[in-house]
């Protein structure tokens, strides 16, 4: 395509300087060749529709990329949204200071994205039984939707449930790990 264009550029430029040659050489009238005239009319349409359509794939190329890095950015921040969870003290339901920034980046995202239903998953470490834990991880969970309601987020988005130390993200039993699954988890549904 490049090449017809040139090819086209090249042949008007051609006509319109032997057009001038021919009028600066000469002192009476010149006549210009019609099929000169018409061939040098082709290759300016010519050229201007290569242009046009040129001009139409770039700008369809660079929608495509556009579109590309949006969806990019949406499943970027849809996976830090699940993927970042909020953590509690040792046999604690407040919400940390530490966590306070995370949830309002939360309520943030679910205020962009007005058709998103969460879970609010509640977590425990494995001491303490099971009861214990479940009712633990209930009051993590409903303590997180509460802060998330205050913020403007409808509760009718948002479910609670408690898995206490069922679902470990670290099975060993230290305090790095036992840190780690007290928390609450957001799941999309």
């Amino acid at each position: 395509m490049m090449g017809k264009t040139w090819t086209g550029k090249l042949a008007l430029l051609t006509v319109l300087l032997t057009m001038l040659v021919a009028v600066s050489c000469t002192k009476k009238a010149v006549e210009v060749d019609p099929t000169a005239e018409a061939a040098a009319q082709e290759a300016v349409t010519e050229t201007t529709a290569d242009d046009a359509a040129a001009a139409d794939e770039a700008a369809r190329i660079a929608e495509e990329e556009l579109m590309k890095k949006e969806a990019a950015a949406r499943a970027e921040a849809l996976s830090a949204f699940e993927n970042t969870n909020i953590a509690f003290n040792y046999d604690s339901s407040a919400i940390q200071d530490s966590e306070i920034a995370n949830l309002e980046a939360k309520a943030e995202w679910l205020k962009e994205n007005p058709g998103v239903r969460i879970t609010i998953e509640g977590h425990c470490d494995d001491r303490g039984t099971t009861d214990y834990n479940l009712a633990l991880g209930d009051r993590r969970a409903a303590r997180v939707k509460a802060f998330l309601e205050s913020l403007g987020i409808d509760a009718d988005r948002m479910v609670t449930v408690s898995y206490g130390e069922e679902r470990p993200l670290d099975p060993a039993a230290n305090e790095a790990a036992w840190s780690k699954n007290r928390r609450v988890q957001f799941v999309i549904r």
